[in-house]
């Protein structure tokens, strides 16, 4: 008698037991539909390594459907392949930067992204899943910075060595995009930094990584075109330039180079080692700008001694998040 009561209250206990983990257990369970319900994400992603002179960045839409599927098209830089930087027939005129056309990494200019993906997703709990047709996977943490309009992607891991990145999804249309007007008038303090950059000093490369300041720029000024914006301080002129002159998507550049190094070169416009950086901008479900994801592409051209060593290659944010 006593020996069946114990097994009965064996048996007892393990039912409530195996009852209680599946009680816990939907949060581990692939959920359906998009990650916080948005299925259009601007993603920067790269792999950087220290150990490394291969690096590579790349800048990217991600579409996302109802029927777990998803659809890529990017832009990529890589240290392998020595790209020159571009002008974007952009010039950048009346605005307190030098009058100058608008360089980028060469390839942004295009009409649209050269390079394409598909594959499918999951959301399990907080993490999206993507796995790419013969391309491995990725993984990213799901946050909702505005609820119903906003999510937000943080890095988790990937199959194919990229080792960090940012993202941003809502159901705003491609084309939806700030204008350079509204940019201008945008608190650019409120926007943080974020960043993950491969550099060399004296030869040896690094990570420069920071996080939580404003972008060096805030007080940006209006161009005679209606595509740029201009700004200055005592040592650098910046600008912000849409991608081509007819382009109507989310794609920004942001261009910047120290004054005295074209002043050292007799040039009014600096055709040297400049910064060009490739942006995407953040829209939410409403139409509302919060910052870029971007990469920097700035592969050295004119310092053929120092060859990658004088590269700066990367991923960041300028964002309200």
């Amino acid at each position: 008698m006593r020996r069946s009561r114990f097994w009965r209250g064996l048996l007892a206990t393990a039912l409530a037991t195996a009852l209680a983990a599946l009680t816990l257990a939907p949060s581990a369970v692939a959920q359906s539909g998009a990650p916080a319900g948005m299925h259009r994400f601007v993603v920067a992603i790269g792999g950087l390594d220290v150990g490394s002179r291969q690096n590579w960045v790349r800048l990217g839409n991600y579409s996302l459907t109802a029927a777990g599927e998803v659809f890529e098209s990017h832009f990529h830089w890589s240290q392998r392949n020595r790209v020159r930087r571009t002008g974007t027939g952009v010039r950048g005129v009346d605005c307190v930067a030098r009058a100058c056309e608008v360089h980028t990494a060469n390839g942004f200019q295009a009409s649209s992204p050269p390079q394409r993906l598909e594959g499918t997703y999951t959301v399990t709990g907080s993490v999206l899943r993507i796995t790419w047709v013969g391309a491995g996977w990725e993984e990213w943490t799901v946050s909702e910075p505005i609820d119903g309009r906003l999510a937000a992607l943080g890095f988790r891991g990937s199959s194919f060595g990229a080792t960090h990145g940012y993202g941003y999804g809502s159901n705003a249309a491609w084309s939806d995009r700030a204008s350079m007007a509204e940019i201008a008038a945008y608190d650019h303090t409120a926007l943080d930094h974020d960043y993950h950059l491969w550099k060399t000093d004296a030869g040896t490369p690094y990570l420069d990584e920071g996080s939580g300041s404003p972008f060096w720029m805030r007080d940006w000024q209006r161009c005679d075109s209606a595509r740029c914006l201009g700004g200055r301080t005592p040592a650098t002129e910046y600008y912000l330039a849409t991608a081509n002159p007819t382009a109507t998507d989310r794609r920004d550049t942001l261009w910047h180079w120290r004054t005295a190094l074209a002043d050292g070169r007799g040039e009014h416009c600096y055709t040297g080692n400049s910064h060009v950086k490739p942006m995407m901008q953040i829209i939410d479900s409403d139409g509302g700008f919060h910052g870029w994801v971007a990469v920097e592409a700035s592969l050295n051209e004119t310092v053929p001694d120092q060859g990658t060593s004088a590269d700066d290659i990367g991923v960041f944010q300028i964002s309200a998040f």
